[in-house]
């Protein structure tokens, strides 16, 4: 990996793009107060385990206007993808030896691509296989964590958890399957494709207004098994859309990536899961994704 890559990667660290990586299925207009596209924010320099420390011994916080569950789903969401490349941040999570499955908003059109680990440390991903109609795709790099199990198919009234980078920092969020949507993406390309829906329950921790980082993240339900892959939001009714099981499994297909389907030790609940956020976190299964475009 050259040094001006690394450099990259380690920059576009400290100061992360968060706007575009999460979309909304129902734009919302600039407001200087609540951007939908926010400015680069500097990052702090605390290590990530330092970050969610306070996760062990505070709960998460409920979310605040969400709207009711009853009340409608459209049964197609439409999301424009710029025509411009631009850099950012997402989320990633490792599901074999080498192989991190993740969105394609997040890894697409990128010059310089890598994964963020501790201390500021680079790994630059080596190849990158898009879905043919959905918005996931699989990244390699040289190495990776151990994988996470594979789950069945999320039903109405499941619970699920989503962990990974709003904003470039840690956090988590605990959803509630409502139903399912035809997501479309058109623009620098197209997709289309049978989604979650899920209604924001809590998150972890309180500082996000957008979940814009999120994208590309492990949904989880509660016997610790992957269940889907976070896709966009729907801010203004706190909702989130993530990839179904099925479309994952394509993408499995695809790359010639077996899933593991072994027992997990990790056990998530409504009151108890920033604990195993965190240890996801520190431990790097769930990973930032850095995309620089020159």
């Amino acid at each position: 990996m050259r040094r001006k890559d690394i450099i990259a990667i380690i920059l576009l660290a400290i100061f992360a793009v968060g706007g575009q990586i999460l979309k909304s299925p129902n734009p919302i207009p600039d407001d200087p107060t609540n951007p939908r596209r926010p400015a680069p924010q500097v990052q702090g320099d605390q290590p990530w385990d330092a970050q969610t420390r306070a996760w062990l011994s505070e709960g998460p916080t409920r979310s605040r206007n969400v709207a009711p569950d009853w009340k409608g789903i459209p049964r197609t969401a439409v999301i424009e993808v710029p025509t411009d490349r631009s850099s950012g941040t997402g989320t990633a999570f490792s599901v074999g030896p080498g192989a991190w499955m993740t969105a394609r908003h997040v890894v697409d059109g990128c010059d310089v691509l890598g994964l963020l680990v501790r201390d500021r440390k680079g790994i630059k991903v080596t190849s990158v296989e898009h879905h043919p109609n959905a918005d996931v795709s699989l990244v390699r790099t040289n190495g990776s964590p151990s994988a996470f199990a594979f789950g069945s198919q999320a039903q109405d009234g499941d619970d699920g958890y989503m962990i990974g980078f709003p904003k470039g920092q840690p956090g988590g969020l605990h959803g509630r399957k409502i139903g399912t949507t035809i997501l479309k993406e058109r623009g620098r390309y197209k997709t289309r494709e049978l989604a979650d829906v899920w209604s924001e329950r809590s998150r972890v921790p309180d500082r996000f207004d957008s979940l814009g980082g999120l994208s590309g993240g492990p949904v989880f339900s509660d016997d610790g098994r992957f269940i889907g892959v976070v896709l966009a939001e729907e801010r203004r009714r706190g909702r989130v859309i993530a990839a179904q099981t099925s479309t994952v499994y394509t993408m499995f297909q695809r790359a010639n990536v077996k899933p593991t389907t072994n027992n997990t030790d990790n056990r998530l609940t409504a009151g108890g899961y920033p604990a195993v956020a965190r240890d996801l976190l520190i431990s790097l299964r769930v990973a930032k994704v850095v995309c620089r475009v020159r």
